[in-house]
Order: C-alpha cells, then structure tokens, then sequence
C-alpha cells in the first residue's frame, strides 16, 4: 500500500502501447479507484482510517473537484505527443525518487 507506486508503471505501460491520452487517463483513473477499494478494508483493519481521516477526506473534497476540472480543461490542450513526453518525464522523476535519488 505504498502510496500507488505503481503509477509510473502503468502509465509507462499505457504510453507504450500507444494508448490515446483520454483513454490512459481514464484507465488510469479506473484501475486505482478499483485498486484503492480493494485496500479500503485493509486499511480500516491497520486503523489507518478513521473519523479524524474521514473528516479530512471530507474537508478536502472541495479541492479534489477543482482538480477534478483543471484535469479536465488542461487534458483538452495539451497535444497528445506533449502529453506522452510529460508522461515519461514524470514517470522518470518518481523512478528516481522511488530509488531514493533525489
């Protein structure tokens, strides 16, 4: 449950397979909510959730649908080979700091 390291995994996977940015956004978006359910009764069992972390959830929500749009309005700008290239790019910095580089 290490904070969805496998990110830059799939999404190295995704870009290799030519896959178009809205559907490897989506996929993406997809494969962690089904992962992270997953782990939801695992991490109610380890006491890592609770009314304090619920409450933060909550509080926090506003945030994630503002990002949530910005998301979306930037998906729609960005030109596929760009979005590709800043895939690998981020998916290269989290390799490294992953690795304890950085």
């Amino acid at each position: 449950m290490l904070a969805n390291a496998a990110g830059g995994i799939i999404a190295l996977y995704l870009v290799a397979v030519s896959m178009p940015k809205l559907e490897l956004v989506g996929t993406t978006a997809w494969f962690f909510l089904l992962l992270n359910l997953f782990k939801v009764p695992f991490s109610a069992q380890l006491g890592l959730i609770g009314s304090d972390t619920l409450m933060l959830n909550v509080a926090l929500t506003p945030m994630i649908v503002l990002g949530l749009l910005a998301g979306r309005w930037l998906i729609h700008r960005i030109p596929q080979r760009q979005f590709d290239s800043l895939v690998l790019l981020l998916s290269s910095a989290a390799a490294l700091r992953l690795i304890g580089a950085f």
